[in-house]
């Protein structure tokens, strides 16, 4: 029984590095996104908003969209496979 908890540790462990890492480039991707973004519209777009608060309600959209929601996919997809495994090898 220790062993299957402790690669169930490690597992949940290497998800939430994989979760981690998607989520910043994700942010990351976005923000510099909304960046040029800015840098390319007009300049009377410019002068009404300020380059921190266009890329803060970007953000906000950002966080509201279903892609943050997809990258926890890291964690449920694996968890469906890894369980319909485990009901494989105990019941068939």
């Amino acid at each position: 029984m220790f062993p299957l908890i402790r690669n169930i540790v490690i597992v949940f462990l290497l998800l939430t590095v994989i979760y981690a890492v998607l989520s910043f480039t994700a942010s990351w991707r976005e923000r510099s996104r909304l960046s040029s973004e800015y840098e390319l519209q007009s300049e009377l777009k410019k002068t009404t908003l300020e380059k921190d608060v266009f890329i803060a309600q970007g953000m906000k959209r950002y966080g509201r969209s279903y892609k943050p929601k997809l990258i926890l996919g890291v964690y449920i997809v694996p968890g469906a496979i890894i369980g319909f495994l485990i009901y494989l090898a105990q019941y068939t």
